[in-house]
């Protein structure tokens, strides 16, 4: 696609042809996944230098809404889901951005934690865990793989609910056992992902990603879910207010 000989104005070329871009892209002239018109041709129908076209793309590069390939070309970046300081769960995340949530379970079984959940879920010695194992998705493109384990004596008949691809586990704790969880602590790490979840996520391998893991408690400081969260660098951004003391 190319644009039909818009003059922009000498004020700032480079600046201009960032908008000019930036409103099409939000128009939705060029959409997620579109490659643009080349340098030369953008420049041709701009009417500005390739230097000011090549800076635009920088800087929308930067901004994360362009993803540049040598060789390849120029491609619009889908947008980033923005993770921040508010307890929600994956569902409410992903319905309050416009797009329908959903998963596929990889697996559900009773089982026997190791220590270190163990300790964080504060679980006696024999104590079992409610272990789901599911791949998170975002209108049918997936975005996370969710190992969730929840205490078994809290949730005994968890894993025989009828779980689906629309399952929320946070709705099923306020719902049914009126567990409701009241803050988290989370530890963030950057990391490359595995041959595996690559495979799952639908990346290359070694591609960045986020490994987010969470302790929920409910009210008392009741420890209910140990998560851990594998998302998708590409498509993740997380967001964190930070005050002074």
């Amino acid at each position: 696609m190319t644009v039909m000989n818009t003059k922009l104005s000498r004020r700032n070329l480079s600046d201009e042809v960032t908008l000019w871009l930036q409103n099409a892209i939000a128009a939705g002239t060029y959409k997620p996944g579109d490659r643009l018109p080349s340098v030369e041709t953008l420049a041709m129908d701009l009417n500005v230098g390739r230097s000011s076209v090549r800076e635009a793309l920088r800087t929308l590069q930067a901004k994360g809404m362009l993803e540049i390939y040598h060789g390849k070309g120029c491609f619009v970046a889908a947008p980033k889901i923005h993770l921040g300081s508010v307890l929600k769960s994956f569902s409410e995340n992903i319905r309050q951005r416009g797009m329908a949530p959903g998963s596929r379970i990889l697996k559900l079984e009773v089982a026997q934690p190791d220590e270190k959940i163990r300790q964080h879920l504060k679980l006696e010695k024999g104590e079992k865990v409610n272990f789901l194992h599911r791949l998170r998705l975002a209108d049918n493109e997936p975005l996370a793989i969710e190992i969730s384990c929840t205490p078994h004596r809290l949730l005994p008949d968890l894993l025989d609910l009828p779980w689906d691809e629309h399952t929320s586990l946070y709705q099923v704790l306020r719902e049914k056992y009126r567990l409701y969880p009241a803050y988290a602590k989370q530890s963030i790490t950057a990391i490359l992902l595995s041959e595996y979840q690559s495979s799952l996520l639908g990346v290359g391998a070694r591609t960045p990603g986020l490994s987010i893991v969470q302790i929920a408690f409910s009210e008392g400081d009741v420890p209910i879910e140990y998560a851990q969260d594998i998302y998708r660098g590409d498509r993740y951004q997380y967001d964190i207010v930070l005050l002074a003391p």
